[in-house]
């Protein structure tokens, strides 16, 4: 999983500085000035839904062009997680709502449209905790804690965070993809069930009991949509440059 994730970084850094630097190429492209929908999936989710059977994932995610740099961004998703700690096994079930915009840092040339990245998102998730089992702390260490199985159940439970993340969004073929990020989360407000502390946010991550700070990292492929084009004005500097060219 660590090498797939290592070489995908490699190969979108890669794809991102051979378009920029080929000039040759860009000699026959056009201005960037289309604007439309890019939908995709969250490929990690996929990788650890099929590679782990205490996992389960999904996730749609798609950005909106506003402006020449900004994008309206958003992610909708579900995820099962089964964990197993030393003192307590839970499980989590819900899904998830961010929503957000992303701001494109990077100056591409003529007919690019690589993205590097930073943005901010709002992070909403409804989910159910399950205590599968527990123990219970002893002070005499010569007897193993006891595992006490049970059925605690909390539906209905609802979290609220915000999270900044940034990251970068490579074309590899013409309309096609592939990018990641890395995000910083922070709790804003948590449902905690009866009797014990949540151990798995959908679309947040795992929680902590001595912090309300988590961090992500996602690797996605996405399809841009072209909907419409805006006109842009070429300034006279530019023009007398592409014709030097």
């Amino acid at each position: 999983m660590r090498t797939f994730v290592f070489f995908i970084s490699l190969f979108c850094i890669g794809q991102l500085l051979a378009q920029d630097t080929d000039t040759t190429a860009t000699k026959k492209l056009k201005l960037n000035n289309s604007y439309g929908l890019r939908i995709g999936t969250d490929l990690n989710k996929i990788i650890r839904t099929i590679t782990s059977d205490e996992y389960n994932g999904f996730e749609i995610n798609g950005d909106y062009r506003l402006t020449k740099k900004y994008y309206a961004a958003a992610e909708i998703g579900t995820e099962k997680i089964e964990l197993n700690e030393t003192s307590i096994s839970t499980t989590t079930s819900g899904g998830y709502l961010k929503a957000g915009v992303d701001y494109n840092a990077h100056k591409n040339l003529i007919g690019m449209r690589n993205l590097i990245f930073v943005g901010l998102r709002y992070g909403v998730a409804t989910f159910n905790q399950e205590l599968d089992n527990f123990s219970i702390a002893t002070r005499n260490s010569f007897f193993e804690n006891p595992q006490l199985s049970n059925d605690f159940s909390n539906d209905g439970l609802t979290a609220h965070w915000v999270e900044f993340l940034a990251g970068l969004k490579a074309e590899i073929f013409n309309n096609l993809f592939l990018g990641f990020n890395v995000s910083l989360r922070f709790m804003i407000s948590e449902d905690k069930p009866d009797g014990f502390d949540n151990t798995f946010i959908p679309g947040f991550g795992k929680t902590s009991d001595f912090s309300d700070v988590g961090t992500g990292f996602n690797y996605y492929i996405s399809y841009y949509i072209p909907l419409y084009k805006k006109k842009q004005k070429i300034k006279k500097k530019e023009q007398e440059k592409e014709t030097d060219n």
